[in-house]
């Protein structure tokens, strides 16, 4: 038995090599390419994936053919085999694609070629096939139907040059120029065909229009339509059908086929799910009456309202939905509220800060770890971050789920930007003229938010030198210390005087933990300070006489600052408001030879209108009175406004507005609206605004209906050396015949 069974094993292998022997194996012994101009035989024979050695088979060959073909290089490939009792000869031949020498466009009059070559990606040295030659046709009518050319073609001419190469030119047939003659509308009883176009972008022509016609523009139209229909209660309403027709001179007819349905009133307000909020609390935030005119979008936006509620209480995951029930002439809604789990902060992460230390951003965190999630905190952090300084706007927020209580991780993203600056120029004002300067500065210094500025500032009427040095965050704590040395020279010319000032100060503020945004912050300083008369034959007061006659006498002087400031931006806000109250004292119990009390107080209030428009007006009233010894406010002390800066009237000569025969006011009143308008995002922002303010010989005569009035147009520019600002003012109630007046600024007049 096992003799046999060895004998069938025998028997089968021989039968299986003899089969084997048998078979023809078709092995690839050479492979020729043919018919290529331009693309080297060894690339093709590489991308063919065929080699020596290799067996014959009709799926290689498959597989070599779509491999070529995806070099896009070609516009036919055959691939045939020669056998001979060695093996198979492989003969590869191909049609190269034409190679364009030179690209020529022709006909187009009312599209620039430079739009046309931009769109089309063409370029010279390209490869010309099918594919290409119809994405191009298809580039080119999207850019002249968007102009408005329904009717326009393209056709393509190609001139065989040497070595497989073309002149290719681009004609096109431009056409009429489609033009909306007409808009008319079926189907609509309950709201006027002249209201239904008033919703519309797309406008017929006529003399102060072109009647351009742009598809997508008008399939947004038409949404637009329905959405206007949903806001009066048509909530069925919807487009059935629109039409065209054009005639041989490209006006365009359209017909829009409306269905309206019923419209609907407001009925019950049903609230489900819901066990954070009472249903009163819910239905409060609609601030919708039963019997109105249900408008859906509005209504939509509402609910946005109430997740917003949810979110403020850490209900991250909360989800509203509607059910809308009609009944006759009335909607019924069920409002169904999942709340889901409340989310707490586990941890915070901040990334991409490579040059503030890290701790410096979370100082400015409104959120901290075991805090539920509330969206008021999130955007207060973001606020307060990029109010640093240090950051570019966009500070990236995002968060991340880690547990099945729906907990999360916070992210936020910072990027960060130039802090330091060393600038050499030249500034030039009314009052001043031109002044040289050198300054380096730097608000983050080591990473710490630490505050240095060293600033020289030269010229023909004064000689400044100012060292300062600010850490808002002593011994890591919201503590802020300063200090300022300064020495300072100044010509007053309309009042024929100049001042030397010498000293010194420091400065120490914190926050108000018990109010929001808030700070104050307190100094003092002592100053050694000379008068001098610049023209002795000149017109000089006898208030200025009597302290040249002093000679030399040390100040010393303190002040209280109180400040809350919910700005959304300082460099450029649009919401929130800041509050400030300036009180310095000089003389009395700090001794000192000038004895004098100033207060100021101002307020700033932002909105913002629509879109990224925003709209802020300034009030400030500011006052300053000698008591002691001192007979008169020192006139470098007083209030003199006009042009920029924090007395800024704009249409005036800086120090310009003045009571008549006086060495400055002791008393101003200034108030100014702005309407700002980004240009590139925070970067480069226009400004229109409208200034009016004066100053007093004494705080009672403050007057409303007796301000010098200015207005303008202006540009802000956020550089390198910090806020630049550009302004042309019209004066009101300039005496002077020429009533305009520009001013340059650096930093904020408002």
């Amino acid at each position: 038995m096992k003799h046999k069974r060895f004998f069938l094993v025998i028997l089968f292998f021989l039968f299986y090599y003899i089969h084997l022997a048998s078979q023809d194996y078709n092995y690839i012994t050479d492979i020729v390419v043919t018919g290529n101009i331009n693309v080297s035989s060894k690339l093709i024979q590489s991308a063919s994936g065929l080699a020596l050695g290799d067996i014959y088979s009709s799926e290689n060959i498959a597989n070599a053919i779509r491999y070529i073909y995806n070099l896009g290089l070609f516009a036919n490939i055959d691939i045939n085999k020669l056998t001979d009792e060695k093996g198979v000869k492989i003969i590869i031949k191909v049609t190269e694609l034409p190679i364009i020498q030179s690209i020529i466009i022709t006909g187009n009059e009312n599209i620039k070629k430079e739009d046309i070559n931009s769109e089309i990606f063409l370029i010279k040295g390209d490869y010309l096939s099918g594919e290409k030659k119809f994405e191009i046709r298809n580039r080119i009518l999207t850019l002249y139907y968007e102009k408005g050319y329904r009717f326009a073609s393209v056709k393509f001419i190609e001139k065989p040059l040497k070595e497989n190469k073309i002149e290719l030119t681009i004609s096109i047939n431009e056409g009429l120029k489609i033009t909306v003659k007409d808009i008319t509308f079926s189907g609509n009883s309950h709201i006027s065909s002249k209201k239904l176009r008033s919703e519309m972008k797309t406008k017929a022509s006529s003399f102060f229009r072109s009647g351009g016609f742009k598809l997508d523009k008008f399939e947004e139209d038409l949404q637009r339509i329905v959405e206007f229909y949903h806001s009066k209660g048509f909530i069925d309403a919807s487009i059935v059908d629109w039409v065209s027709e054009y005639d041989e001179q490209g006006n365009l007819f359209i017909e829009i086929k409306i269905f309206e349905g019923n419209q609907y009133k407001l009925g019950s307000v049903l609230v489900k799910g819901n066990s954070r909020f009472s249903d009163k609390a819910i239905i409060s935030q609609l601030k919708i009456k039963k019997g109105e005119i249900f408008n859906q979008e509005e209504f939509n936006d509402k609910l946005n309202t109430i997740y917003s509620m949810y979110i403020e209480e850490g209900y991250l995951y909360s989800i509203i939905n509607k059910d809308i029930q009609t009944k006759g002439e009335h909607i019924n809604i069920v409002i169904e509220i999942t709340e889901n789990t409340r989310a707490r902060v586990r941890q915070i992460f901040i990334e991409g800060n490579k040059k503030t230390r890290e701790k410096i951003i979370r100082r400015q965190l409104a959120i901290v770890p075991g805090d539920y999630i509330r969206q008021s905190l999130l955007f207060q952090s973001q606020r307060n971050i990029y109010n640093l300084g240090f950051f570019e706007p966009n500070i990236g927020l995002d968060y991340q789920p880690i547990n099945a209580e729906g907990d999360i991780d916070l992210t936020f993203t910072v990027e960060d930007k130039e802090s330091g600056a060393a600038n050499l120029g030249v500034n030039f004002d009314q009052q001043d003229k031109l002044v040289g300067f050198i300054a380096l500065s730097h608000n983050n210094l080591f990473g710490k938010a630490w505050g240095i500025k060293l600033q020289w500032e030269f010229s023909g009427v004064k000689q400044n030198y100012d060292i300062s040095f600010t850490n808002p965050y002593f011994l890591d704590t919201n503590t802020l210390v300063g200090f300022d040395v300064y020495h300072t020279k100044r010509n007053w010319t309309d009042w024929n005087y100049r001042v030397y000032r010498t000293g010194g100060g420091f400065r120490i503020g914190t926050i108000i933990p018990w109010i929001n945004y808030s700070r104050i912050t307190s100094g003092y300083a002592i100053t050694q300070k000379k008068y001098e008369i610049i023209e002795p034959t000149g017109d000089t007061s006898q208030n200025v006489q009597d302290l040249v006659d002093t000679g030399k006498k040390i100040i010393s002087n303190m002040f209280v600052t109180l400040e809350r400031d919910s700005r959304d931006n300082i460099f450029r806000p649009t919401a929130g408001c800041l509050v400030r109250s300036f009180t310095e004292l000089a003389g009395g119990p700090l001794g000192g030879k000038e004895n004098y009390y100033k207060e100021i107080m101002q307020t700033n209030w932002y909105i913002k209108l629509f879109w990224k428009v925003a709209f802020g007006m300034k009030w400030r009233i500011g006052y300053v009175k000698e008591f002691g010894q001192t007979s008169n406010v020192p006139p470098d002390e007083r209030f003199y406004p006009g042009g920029t800066g924090p007395d800024g009237i704009r249409g005036y000569p800086d120090r310009s507005v003045i009571p008549p025969s006086s060495d400055g006011g002791r008393a101003e009143l200034i108030t100014s609206s702005e309407v700002t308008i980004p240009i590139s995002t925070d970067q480069i922002i226009g400004v229109l605004f409208f200034d009016a303010g004066n100053s007093y010989n004494y705080f009672s005569e403050l007057n409303v209906q007796g301000l010098k009035k200015g207005s303008g147009i202006g540009i802000r520019i956020m550089s390198p050396m910090g806020l630049l600002g550009f302004d042309y003012a019209y004066g009101f109630d300039r005496e002077e015949k020429n009533k305009w007046q520009f001013h340059f600024q650096f930093g904020s007049t408002f």
